[in-house]
């Protein structure tokens, strides 16, 4: 069973042409879900014409990106308890290509141990690989190649990702990390990552989605390292959850 996942916010005026697309894959979701973050024009009503369950933001969390992170989690959770076993996650005012699902989808059932799929998507700065460059052979590199690659860079997108949770060991995310960050990484320590070049989305670039396409200056070694400096505490806190995510994979 498939599902269409999407976490809105405000979003009548982007959501038309997402939802067009969708209503256009070659092989349609079986379950549209969207959790929805207090909107308050009429973007509940808008997904629900076009055949989408829509559940309200159950998160009380302030912080941003931990907030993104818990609505996904929600809705991975939720479509996982309706029967879904493939998860193709959404941003609000993407567009997606016709073969997006099917393309998708192949790849889950074709590789049985793959958990996270990561495809590419077109920006107006080019693509996601633009973005967020990965080595062509990725895929055929060994764990300790691949864990040292994703420890300093973002491979994945949730965007243009699609997910199967019961490959995963746990869908759960620390607090601080977005959601296809963190299940990138656990889902590379679980080898069962799969980075995919074909372009399956439009990504529409707004204030809302820099924070999934910040690449936080990793093609400037200085400027980097100025970051993780400045943001001492926080890299704490992320290393500890490295470690933890370090001892769970390495026990289980």
């Amino acid at each position: 069973m498939i599902a269409a996942l999407l976490v809105t916010h405000n979003s009548q005026e982007v959501l038309p042409d997402l939802l067009s697309s969708i209503d256009r894959q070659s092989v349609q979701p079986d379950l549209r879900l969207a959790i929805d973050d207090n909107s308050t024009d009429d973007t509940r009503t808008i997904l629900m014409d076009h055949g989408f369950v829509v559940e309200n933001s159950l998160t009380k969390e302030a912080d941003i990106t931990t907030r993104i992170a818990s609505n996904f989690v929600q809705g991975v959770e939720s479509a996982r308890v309706k029967g879904a076993d493939v998860i193709v996650l959404g941003d609000h005012d993407d567009f997606w290509h016709p073969h997006r699902i099917a393309h998708q989808q192949e790849i889950l059932s074709t590789h049985r141990s793959v958990s996270f799929v990561a495809s590419n998507g077109r920006t107006p700065l080019g693509t996601l690989r633009t973005t967020f460059p990965v080595p062509d052979d990725f895929n055929h590199w060994d764990s300790r190649q691949q864990w040292r690659y994703v420890a300093k860079h973002s491979i994945a997108t949730g965007g243009a990702s699609a997910l199967v949770p019961e490959r995963l060991s746990s869908i759960t995310v620390p607090k601080g990390w977005l959601h296809d960050r963190w299940w990138s990484l656990r889902a590379v320590r679980e080898a069962s990552m799969w980075i995919d070049p074909e372009i399956v989305i439009d990504y529409q670039l707004s204030p809302n989605q820099q924070v999934g396409l910040d690449a936080a200056d990793q093609g400037n070694p200085v400027k980097w390292v100025f970051k993780k400096v400045r943001d001492t505490p926080s890299t704490v806190r992320k290393m500890r959850d490295i470690a933890s995510l370090l001892g769970e994979t390495k026990s289980g």
